[in-house]
């Protein structure tokens, strides 16, 4: 007689590995996360009030949003306020208001040489100075 007692086997399971991560495919992806990624991507500019809604604004709202004028002359009992930007020169007309303090009556926008620059662009380029630190 054999004796097949000298054989032992145990019921082992391979090891283990865990699941790899769900591939995602980028052509599947709706517009919607495209344009998301794409936006991400891209640095916001920034946005700027237009020049309309500086008509009104204080003298103290003025010089927040602007800083200091470059040019300033008091003829009793209005002010002109003057900011050089690079083509253009913003003239602002302050009168008293109500609580007789300065407020902008009435702005115009010059352009310098031959230059082209809009009214908004006007704005716009002195807020670009400003936010970069450069005295005009």
């Amino acid at each position: 007689m054999l004796a097949l007692g000298g054989c032992e086997t145990t019921n082992t399971a391979p090891p283990s590995t865990p699941n790899p991560p769900p591939q995602t495919d980028v052509q599947n992806e709706s517009p919607v996360i495209e344009a998301a990624r794409q936006t991400a991507a891209q640095p916001l500019e920034p946005s700027y009030p237009s020049i309309d809604t500086l008509t009104g604004q204080t003298a103290e709202s003025i010089e927040t949003l602007l800083g200091q004028p470059q040019f300033r002359r008091r003829d009793k009992p209005a002010e002109l306020w003057q900011y050089r930007a690079t083509g253009c020169v913003l003239d602002l007309f302050l009168y008293p208001g109500a609580g007789r303090s300065l407020a902008v009556d009435f702005l115009d926008v010059r352009q310098i040489g031959n230059s082209d620059v809009g009214r908004q662009d006007c704005l716009v380029s002195l807020l670009k100075t400003k936010a970069a630190g450069v005295q005009g």
